[in-house]
């Protein structure tokens, strides 16, 4: 039986697993599920159409299923996905989705820190890590392995490819592309995530390629369009088929086939994209 303290509140107990924590104040409304091995802490509250998976832990004030901020907001079947292994610390908030059968969902083993928000709509993978007062707003796509620093901000429908990062008190007002590094107001791109792609096992017959990909979307001075194509018909097919290298292409080849912001400027562009931005 779930150990739950006696002044919080759990409106259907039978939805938690048998070892679940529940700490003092907290509230579980009635249509919540929670997996093994949960820890839910003090006044840490879930609301609304919420399952989390195993192995999670809120602290203090974290919480999970309010209604999205969004004033239109009308989805009574909206819900909140989260998978297993994640932190949610102190006064966290994750939102419920705005439009009608979608769900915003959180995958497995991601760190946010204390007051990150995730909007409405959105769509956060694995392995993620969100650093303090984050906010990503409404629809953004988080890839796995992304870094997003303390006080960034996302703007809405912007998407964070795999293993980039945003360095702190940047704004992303366009996509940010997989494998980079990120910084600015607004946010530009000045390299390559090598520390990360090597902890995360890249070879270096895969970093080579990233670097390739790099060069041609953003050292050639090739319109967006034709970066692309350039990518798709001549680095991709130069690879071997089946290898490593080559499926990290075909995903940065697929990422960058549809996009509703546009994509980072490179930092030589900085003047262009600051004139944008007036």
């Amino acid at each position: 039986m779930a150990k739950i303290h006696p002044t919080a509140i759990v409106e259907n107990p039978a939805n938690l697993a048998d070892d679940v924590v529940v700490g003092p104040q907290a509230y579980i409304g009635p249509d919540v599920k929670i997996g093994p091995g949960c820890v839910i802490g003090v006044k840490a509250t879930l609301v609304n159409r919420v399952t989390l998976g195993k192995n999670n832990r809120l602290f203090t004030g974290a919480t999970i299923g309010e209604d999205g901020q969004d004033i239109h907001f009308n989805n009574p079947e909206a819900e909140v996905v989260i998978g297993d292994n994640n932190v949610f610390r102190e006064q966290i908030t994750v939102h419920q989705p705005s439009v009608k059968g979608n769900k915003t969902t959180i995958g497995n083993n991601c760190y946010f820190m204390a007051d990150a928000h995730v909007a409405h709509d959105c769509h956060v993978g694995n392995n993620v890590i969100m650093v303090n007062k984050t906010g990503i707003a409404g629809h953004v796509e988080v890839g796995d392995n992304a870094l997003i620093s303390g006080l960034v901000m996302a703007h809405q429908f912007v998407r964070v490819g795999a293993f980039a990062v945003i360095g702190g008190v940047s704004k992303a007002t366009r996509d940010i592309l997989p494998f980079t590094l990120n910084n600015g107001n607004p946010a530009l791109a000045f390299g390559l995530n090598l520390v990360g792609l090597k902890r995360g096992g890249f070879t270096p017959a895969e970093r080579s390629a990233i670097k390739q990909a790099f060069q041609i979307f953003y050292l050639r001075d090739l319109s967006t369009s034709i970066a692309i194509e350039t990518i798709a018909s001549e680095l991709l097919p130069s690879l071997p088929e089946g290898s490593p290298e080559r499926a990290r292409i075909e995903y940065l080849s697929r990422w960058l086939s549809t996009t509703k912001r546009g994509f980072t400027y490179h930092s030589s562009k900085r003047k262009a994209a600051e004139e944008e931005g007036e």
